[in-house]
């Protein structure tokens, strides 16, 4: 699926599901080098171990018994990972006859997680630029784990993963999904200061270009030789004559007159 998006193969309603979106993502983190999946969630502030990460089980979309259904839960180390991913669609919220989606999923997802004695984390994923400063906050409280997070944030791992020397040349699922990520315009901007400087070694006798290495080149014979074809300016006697400099015509400078500052002329 994920190429055939990339190539434009697959309908435009099915290029806005976020299911296809969590779908290419979290595949990526199930069948790549598992220690992308630790450094992930180590920079979401989940600390996890390379074994951990090895033996993390992906359940995808899941069903609790009141019928709420995840994107996604990863069982991973000490954790039990529920994410919910919104990409054009918002959270349900409150209704009268239930309660919101992030509420459902909170409760039936800590029931699952003390079955498998397992500390639950909620993580929500949107194409949000930012984190609100109000949506989530009633989420967060000292008895539930709450994070926020975006693509736009996947998308810098997975250019920073690109960017260093462990990065594996041949892992084409990466370059793929980047750039599938940043087709759908979901890359945010890093500031210069996350610029990775690889310096190259040249050796070469000489950077600069050799005029005589050119057959139709000729060599540069100075400005004066080749604007020797071109007509003179007209000179102003008075340029404060000219009508955009009408406002100097108060002052009166003469050859004797010396317009530059004197220390000696102070006390």
């Amino acid at each position: 699926m994920l190429i055939a998006e990339l190539k434009g193969k697959i309908s435009s309603q099915n290029e806005k599901s976020e299911d296809i979106l969590t779908s290419n993502v979290f595949s990526y983190f199930k069948y790549s080098d598992r220690k992308i999946l630790m450094d992930y969630l180590n920079e979401l502030g989940i600390e996890v171990s390379l074994t951990d990460s090895k033996n993390a089980e992906f359940i995808f979309w899941p069903s609790y018994a009141d019928g709420t259904e995840p994107d996604l839960i990863i069982v991973c180390g000490n954790y039990y990972l529920l994410f919910e991913a919104k990409y054009h669609s918002d959270f349900a919220p409150k209704t009268e006859k239930s309660e919101s989606q992030i509420d459902r999923e909170i409760k039936m997802g800590k029931i699952d997680a003390e079955k498998i004695n397992k500390e639950f984390i909620y993580i929500a994923i949107t194409a949000e630029y930012s984190k609100s400063k109000y949506k989530y906050s009633m989420f967060i409280n000292n008895e539930t784990r709450f994070i926020w997070t975006n693509w736009h944030f996947i998308t810098s791992f997975i250019f920073n993963k690109m960017e260093t020397v462990e990065f594996d040349a041949d892992n084409q699922y990466s370059i793929d999904l980047y750039e599938l990520l940043v087709k759908k315009k979901l890359r945010s901007f890093n500031g210069i200061m996350t610029i990775i400087y690889k310096p190259t070694n040249y050796d070469l006798e000489a950077i600069f270009y050799e005029v005589e290495s050119s057959k139709y080149k000729g060599k540069f014979t100075g400005f004066l030789s080749n604007l020797d074809n071109f007509d003179l300016v007209d000179e102003y006697p008075i340029i404060f004559e000219k009508s955009f400099f009408k406002s100097f015509r108060i002052f009166e400078i003469t050859n004797n007159d010396n317009i530059f500052y004197h220390e000696r002329n102070t006390k």
